[in-house]
């Protein structure tokens, strides 16, 4: 799996280099560098999968029963394919960088990675306002049954005490 995302990351930003020497300005290749750098985080991420089912996590236990890496492999070859390929991504991206720099002006590639980096932040941010408006509305309306219970179980007893009354006096 990582090897893949590796692999369509390192394409993706080939793809973007090969189109900046036709681009005219920056935003006729700004939809195909988003698309580069989101497949170069999710390569980095590096979430190894994971055995979806019961069987399937049985039988990948006995086989790798001393191997404790959570689905990682620890072939040497494969270790080293991923390791080269990140170094590799990591350079295409260095060179993707200096493309843009040479073309566009100095600093063009880390004002677009700063301002990117900004507008990231801004949505983990919002999307963290909105998650506690969320746990904050749940919590107001769990207080709100729990009022209008109180209410019903007073309700209740006072008919259940009147009625209690009305047979015994």
């Amino acid at each position: 799996m990582v090897l893949a995302e590796l692999s369509l990351a390192i394409a993706a930003i080939k793809g973007v280099g090969e189109l900046i020497n036709s681009a005219g300005s920056i935003a006729d290749i700004a939809s195909k560098l988003d698309d580069a750098l989101i497949l170069t985080e999710k390569a980095k991420k590096n979430a190894p999968a994971k055995p979806i089912g019961k069987t399937q996590k049985n039988i990948q236990q006995k086989l790798d029963k001393y191997d404790n890496t959570d689905g990682e492999s620890t072939n040497l070859g494969a270790i080293v394919q991923q390791y080269s390929d990140e170094k590799k991504m990591q350079n295409e991206l260095y060179l993707l960088g200096c493309s843009l720099n040479r073309k566009f002006g100095e600093g063009t590639w880390d004002k677009i990675l700063d301002i990117r980096a900004k507008r990231l932040a801004k949505q983990k941010q919002l999307e963290q306002d909105h998650r506690d408006k969320l746990k904050e509305l749940q919590e107001e309306r769990k207080k709100f049954w729990l009022e209008i219970l109180k209410v019903l179980g007073l309700l209740l007893m006072f008919t259940a005490f009147s009625y209690w009354l009305m047979q015994n006096y």
